[in-house]
């Protein structure tokens, strides 16, 4: 069965189906540049590269950014037909980690890094696998530059999605622009989250620099719903935070009170990593680099 890709075509993001000669013409070069990393640049493993030379491209399909602006990050979904008949489907989101988005989240000395190997040029290509996966990068358009690449550690992860039954469709639902713009039906609501956080972290930084710093900690503790008991607020404080974003299908309000508790824990953070001085000082900075203004098409 012939998968179909239901692309962004109009905003210059286009899916290539397996179907194509000209998939395979663009796998060949994934393959091999993943093959060939630059030094400094995100590792990829023995097991990623292989699960690429061996998927099925049933499964796949290429992502090529045909558009004049670089795209920060992209929400798809899968549709698979189960053997009882049933349709399943699995996503992935764009999420609010630090991204050039957000850039007030990215640490100052890997933001260059991000620019480079967490977008896509116009003109470059990925490979979307029906496990979650992206693959490929910037380098089928230009090599880093020597700031665009890492000399110490750091850590790269994939998603794994479900693949059970037979993928028949691909949809992209969302893509949003370096430039801030986004584009797409956004069943996953990834618009919503990417608003919400941003909002709830700029105005954060907004009342760091109006409030002394204990006041502002003790209304982060408030907004953060940990301040009831203050044993459980400290210890969830420092734990890691759970994925920055809600369900498909969140209601906006809820949305935007799980940003809040986010930005507020990120603060409660700070202050037990760097004390409340210095913390304060860090987040009235994030409103000196917003990142792009959102704006959707």
């Amino acid at each position: 069965m012939a998968l179909i890709c239901e692309d962004l075509s109009s905003y210059g993001v286009v899916l290539i189906p397996p179907d194509s000669q000209q998939y395979f013409d663009l796998l060949a070069d994934i393959e091999r540049r993943l093959q060939n990393r630059p030094v400094g640049a995100p590792p990829i493993g023995y097991a990623a590269v292989s699960r690429v030379s061996e998927h099925d491209t049933s499964g796949s399909a290429i992502l090529v950014n045909r558009g004049k602006v670089a795209i920060a990050a992209v929400g798809y979904v899968w549709f698979r037909r189960l053997p009882n008949g049933n349709v399943a489907t699995s996503s992935r989101s764009p999420g609010t980690n630090p991204s050039v988005l957000l850039p007030f989240l990215q640490r100052p000395q890997s933001r260059k890094f991000d620019a480079y190997w967490h977008t896509i040029f116009p003109g470059s290509k990925r490979l979307i696998t029906l496990d979650g996966d992206m693959y490929g990068d910037n380098t089928d358009v230009r090599p880093p530059a020597s700031d665009e690449l890492l000399t110490g550690g750091f850590g790269t992860g994939s998603g794994r999605g479900s693949n059970d039954g037979e993928p028949f469709k691909l949809t992209l639902d969302g893509v949003f622009f370096v430039d801030g713009k986004f584009a797409g039906k956004d069943q996953l609501g990834s618009w919503d989250q990417l608003v919400a956080s941003r909002e709830a972290y700029l105005s954060v930084s907004d009342l760091a620099r109006r409030t002394p710093a204990s006041e502002f900690f003790a209304q982060m503790d408030r907004l953060s719903g940990l301040d009831k008991d203050r044993e459980r607020a400290m210890r969830s404080a420092l734990a890691p935070l759970p994925p920055r974003r809600l369900p498909p299908g969140s209601d906006i309000e809820s949305i935007r009170e799980y940003q809040r508790q986010c930005a507020a824990r990120t603060a409660l953070r700070m202050r037990n990593a760097q004390g409340e001085a210095a913390a304060v000082v860090a987040i009235a900075r994030w409103l000196d680099i917003p990142g792009p203004e959102l704006h959707r098409l």
